[in-house]
């Protein structure tokens, strides 16, 4: 399988993506290639020596004094300036960090090489980057180490957000399509880039491809990270959906906010009475240890616990002549995630 990213260094010219009837019926839209595709093109955005938009100042400030040591295998793939290895097309989606980094390590050696090849035409990589090629290695290995690292410094602190912006993305997008048809859909992308002109979408980018799709459709998937869109494509599988990458259009500017004391977010939904009632439950307790502990009455106490427990967040059960309270698995994710 040959698998790359298609970008040239021609000024001025377009990609053509052309649809047929059955084109337009087998579009998809997703909400994310993943964490781990995020965090290569975080990586790349980082290596841009423009800014493809402002939300990125942001986040680009706090983020260039994180690149360490560690993620220099990573790093090496992606010479400033250059889309870098298409390591997004390599591994393809993953729904979490880890399934990226076993995608990583399980890239087949000639698939590397091809990539690496293809981008060191353009912006030499470094001699050692081309260790990182041999499945199983050590400098593999290596690599899916820097990407873990990448990721925990550069985008797991804003991931809840990020992954909720994407979501949203979808859900938006999808709406067009059910409610307005393929045609609306790929009218809503239009921008200063994007242009739908029946049959074909044009993307105004650096490079010419004309794209036919003949029957397999298209995956829209939107990102956070990416400056200008992408056209990820497997030439060898003739089945494959292309994917077009889009920034993301909505607000992205708070993202990088400091996240809300601890608690605080749980607190606003429930109120803070019910708030410290559920913490107070998280290692289980009796009416009368939920009451001391939070210092209230064991009227307030039982109701409050009644409210949870029919709410599906609490269970209760008889031990002796009281009852314990314990969270179920549904309170316990509220409360990790307030």
């Amino acid at each position: 399988m040959t698998v790359f990213r298609w970008w040239a260094r021609l000024k001025g010219m377009a990609w053509r993506i052309h649809f047929t009837a059955e084109d337009l019926q087998r579009i998809q839209v997703s909400p994310t290639l993943g964490p781990l595709a995020e965090t290569v093109m975080a990586l790349e955005l980082l290596a841009c020596p423009l800014q493809p938009h402002a939300m990125s100042r942001e986040w680009r400030s706090r983020a260039s004094g994180k690149i360490t040591a560690q993620m220099k295998p990573l790093t090496a793939l992606i010479p400033s300036g250059s889309p870098g290895v298409d390591l997004c097309t390599l591994t393809g989606e993953a729904a979490t960090i880890e399934q990226g980094v076993q995608a990583l390590l399980a890239m087949p050696c000639e698939h590397v090489l091809m990539e690496m090849e293809f981008t060191d035409r353009h912006h030499k990589l470094p001699a050692a980057a081309w260790a990182a090629a041999e499945t199983g290695s050590q400098a593999r290995r290596e690599l899916a180490a820097a990407a873990q690292a990448a990721y925990r410094a550069l985008v797991e602190p804003h991931w809840a957000r990020i992954r909720a912006h994407l979501q949203a993305e979808q859900v938006a997008r999808s709406r067009t399509l059910s409610y307005g048809g393929p045609g609306r859909l790929l009218a809503s992308l239009q921008n200063q880039r994007i242009r739908w002109h029946p049959p074909v979408l044009e993307v105004l980018m650096p490079g010419q491809v004309d794209m036919h799709l003949d029957g397999r459709g298209i995956s829209l998937v939107p990102s956070v990270f990416a400056g200008n869109p992408l056209l990820l494509h497997d030439p060898s599988d003739d089945r494959a959906a292309p994917r077009l990458i889009l920034p993301a259009v909505v607000n992205r500017t708070h993202l990088w906010e400091e996240s809300r004391p601890r608690g605080a977010a749980l607190a606003a939904l429930v109120g803070r009475n019910r708030a410290a009632v559920l913490r107070a439950i998280a290692q289980g307790c009796t009416t009368t240890e939920l009451a001391g502990r939070v210092g209230i009455s064991l009227a307030a106490a039982s109701q409050h616990a009644s409210v949870l427990r029919n709410a599906g967040l609490i269970t209760t059960r008889r031990q002796g002549s009281a009852v314990l309270h314990v969270l179920t698995p549904l309170g316990a994710e509220l409360l990790r995630a307030g």
